[in-house]
């Protein structure tokens, strides 16, 4: 990017004095490809999946007015001290281009402003001067606009632009990028943490409204917060906390500065139960969560709703910022407080049942204060009206995931009724050339499941099928027509429901009837 009297603006990041790829210029992406060519090359460098494209709104260390970035960068002892040689110096950038002049582009808006350095309508800046810590808003691209009208645009195109330089050298596989800069439209390519946040509970309380906002609004799926707070410290109980929300994150991960102390999850006794608690549960949802994604994919059906999306009558829940679906059908509503073991739950007027006890809440748009929540433990409720397709058991990798059978819980809604869906494919392609689609209908004590789709899912079985909400053990239960025997049946009378053994193919379609 050119200053107004096409020299390179110079500002200042981690390498030290830098200059920014103008994305406006039509050679960028094919110098931008090329990058991706040669640094992660497997043949002569390393070989990966994705990229993590931070400080691109465009931020600058480089204070404003930014009159001399060298000197700057050796008072911010920028770059860091090095434990290997740098690179040999370029001279000049393989992007040639001459910008238009300041004025020509003034002139292009019709003098409406004078002075875009400080302009009449200045926005309340937290940085104060519009300008500061970023790329000068007098910056001209390469088509004669100015960063003054394109600013908001630069870390979307930056991130759109990696995403098609790996697809372009991993043809036809997905890839992963996460950008901390987004505009509109971000969502059809890439995905976004929500940035530098601090290790405090209001950071953590608003992670929730952030990630919503993204999911359910700005089309953006793959959104999730730094776990356990960026800058400052951590506490035990905060981190605690947050791994289990961050669980329930589209994009999950414990990240934080080098300055403040070490925040792995296994550094306390605490945050590592937690953390296996909560990541139990994300991988037997990760098929229901994948299926989330692809109906996101197919129809913009956003993968985390507020509750008023799913009970838009609901006028209490118009309000409610700390509690959220996972997908359609998970209610999430952690702790949000400091040392307590206590929250205050909004049940909307419908029937809910414990992810882990079965326990039935009876919903009637009212809050029920929930009690003795041990640090390693989030609320977690099923909202009637679903059948889950959940893996048995967890694993250490979505490779190992892919090997583990399926249970079915069937949890009804107050008409006795459920419906579910599940979908799997390579995990990997653009392109799927073949796919497993499952469909589940519950009603009037029958589970119908057809399925579809020549995608092979190997010898994965329905190993149980569990009901929910049933109020006395079953005297007969059929698989297909066949009465089972009573060594397959299992009544729980403390959470009032049934497991079925029925191991049946994952391929194959079945109905399930009891009486």
């Amino acid at each position: 990017m050119k200053n107004p009297d096409g020299s390179d603006f110079h500002g200042l990041v981690w390498p030290g004095v830098t200059v920014w790829p103008d994305w406006f210029n039509p050679k960028t992406p094919t110098y931008w490809e090329n990058e991706f060519r040669l640094f992660v090359d497997p043949a002569t460098g390393i070989d990966i999946d994705g990229a993590w494209i931070d400080m691109n709104e465009p931020a600058s260390f480089c204070m404003y007015p930014c009159s001399n970035p060298s000197a700057e960068a050796i008072s911010q002892g920028l770059p860091p001290s090095r434990t290997s040689p740098p690179p040999a110096s370029t001279l000049s950038l393989p992007i040639g281009t001459s910008a238009p002049s300041l004025i020509s582009n003034l002139l292009k808006r019709d003098n409406m402003y004078t002075n875009v350095l400080n302009p009449p309508y200045a926005i309340h800046h937290a940085a104060d001067n519009l300008s500061a810590r970023t790329v000068f808003t007098n910056v001209v691209h390469s088509n004669g606009l100015i960063e003054y009208d394109t600013h908001n645009l630069f870390g979307t195109m930056m991130s759109s632009a990696t995403r098609d330089a790996m697809a372009k050298r991993r043809p036809g596989l997905r890839t992963f990028i996460i950008t901390r800069s987004t505009f509109a439209g971000a969502g059809a390519k890439v995905g976004k943490w929500l940035g530098d946040n601090l290790s405090i509970w209001e950071h953590y309380r608003n992670s929730i409204a952030g990630m919503l906002n993204f999911a359910a609004l700005f089309q953006v799926p793959e959104v999730g917060s730094d776990v356990c707070g960026f800058g400052d410290n951590t506490t035990e109980t905060l981190c605690a906390r947050w791994a289990t929300l961050g669980a329930f994150n589209p994009f999950y991960r414990n990240h934080n500065a080098d300055g403040p102390i070490p925040q792995e999850f296994y550094r306390w006794p605490t945050v590592a139960q937690a953390a296996r608690n909560a990541i139990d549960m994300r991988y037997r949802l990760l098929d229901y969560f994948y299926t989330a994604l692809h109906q996101a994919h197919l129809d913009g059906t956003p993968v985390l709703q507020p509750l008023w999306f799913q009970y838009p009558k609901d006028t209490n829940s118009y309000g409610i910022d700390l509690q959220f679906l996972f997908g359609e059908s998970i209610l999430v509503s952690p702790v949000t407080q400091e040392n307590v073991t206590s929250v205050s739950v909004y049940f909307p007027d419908d029937v809910f049942y414990d992810f882990k006890s079965y326990a039935v809440t009876n919903g009637a748009g009212a809050t029920v204060d929930l009690s003795n929540i041990d640090y390693t433990e989030i609320p977690v409720h099923i909202r009637g009206g679903v059948v889950l397709p959940l893996r048995v058991s967890s694993a250490y990798t979505t490779k190992q995931l892919r090997k583990k059978d399926f249970e079915l819980v069937v949890a009804p809604d107050r008409s006795g009724k459920a419906s579910g869906s599940l979908y799997i494919d390579d995990g990997v392609s653009i392109t799927q050339a073949k796919t497993y689609t499952a469909r589940y209908s519950y009603s009037g004590k029958q589970l119908r499941v057809s399925t579809k789709g020549s995608f092979d899912v190997g010898g994965l079985k329905y190993r149980t099928v569990k009901v929910l909400g049933v109020e006395s053990a079953p005297s007969s239960v059929s698989l297909n027509g066949h009465t089972l025997a009573s060594s397959a049946i299992a009544y729980n009378s403390t959470s009032h429901s049934v497991a079925v053994n029925v191991t049946q193919p994952l391929t194959s379609s079945f109905t399930l009837k009891w009486t």
